[in-house]
């Protein structure tokens, strides 16, 4: 099930993203995924739960049959929250963020019962405009769980660079190695799920149009993806995954500063 992709330069893995991100395509490739139009799976996301694609459905089952008897089910895929496999407008990003999955904690059950977070992420997930592409900055959602860990992690951005939350917000992309929530991530090494090779083809764009790549978790993963991402920069410490000097660099954390200014 794992894409082999076999090079990054443009020669030989040309993608390029409709207007409103909503199929990937590829031209001219001879890589695994073909020479088809790649469409946004996420646009066939149930609109009730359990939230699971499709395609997904039997990996779910099989995944969450292994881990459910496993450290209290902490493992286990909830499929009563919405999936948030990027977060972000690919297309406007200039700092991609590599991440493994979407956690689960305390008030994400009741976060997304929210009409207004519920809608950001849906919209997100169908590539709809929005004030706050990257949403967790979206102030009216800032009583989120979701905004809560983002306005955390990302504090060193706005209370020591200055950054403005909005610009940041158009300028800042995450995208998950896996797209569905847990508590703990006892995932597989390897690809699980068919929808993830869309996240995977938004990171390789990524790099290919050379937008600021950085790690932030899940490095033998990404590398499991495809060799490229040995290039990419990942943070010190994939369990704080603060974007901050210390952790970053006061290089790479300078340059994150000034793609997202």
């Amino acid at each position: 099930m794992r894409p082999s992709f076999s090079g990054c330069n443009s020669s030989n893995f040309s993608l390029a993203i409709s207007h409103d991100c909503a199929t990937l395509f590829s031209h001219e490739t001879h890589h695994a995924y073909g020479a088809t139009a790649m469409r946004n799976p996420w646009l066939e996301l149930p609109r009730r739960s359990p939230y699971i694609l499709p395609q997904d459905r039997k990996a779910i089952l099989r995944l969450n049959g292994r881990v459910s008897a496993k450290n209290n089910g902490q493992g286990r895929i909830n499929v009563n929250l919405l999936p948030e496999p990027f977060i972000g407008n690919p297309k406007t990003a200039k700092v991609v963020l590599l991440n493994l999955n979407p956690g689960v904690g305390d008030g994400d059950r009741q976060a997304h019962r929210n009409p207004l977070f519920r809608r950001a992420i849906i919209r997100n997930l169908r590539n709809e405009p929005q004030e706050y592409f990257f949403y967790p900055l979206d102030p009216k959602l800032e009583k989120t769980p979701c905004a809560q860990w983002w306005l955390k992690h990302l504090r060193e951005l706005f209370q020591k660079a200055g950054l403005d939350r909005k610009t940041v917000a158009r300028r800042l992309c995450v995208i998950e190695w896996f797209p569905y929530h847990s508590q703990k991530a006892y995932l597989p090494e390897r690809q699980t799920c068919p929808s993830q090779e869309y996240a995977f083809r938004l990171a390789l764009k990524a790099l290919e149009t050379r937008k600021l790549v950085v790690g932030m978790r899940a490095k033998k993963r990404w590398i499991a993806v495809d060799s490229c991402f040995k290039s990419v920069p990942f943070l010190k410490s994939p369990q704080n995954c603060c974007i901050s000097s210390g952790n970053a660099g006061k290089i790479l954390f300078q340059q994150i500063v000034d793609a997202l200014r």
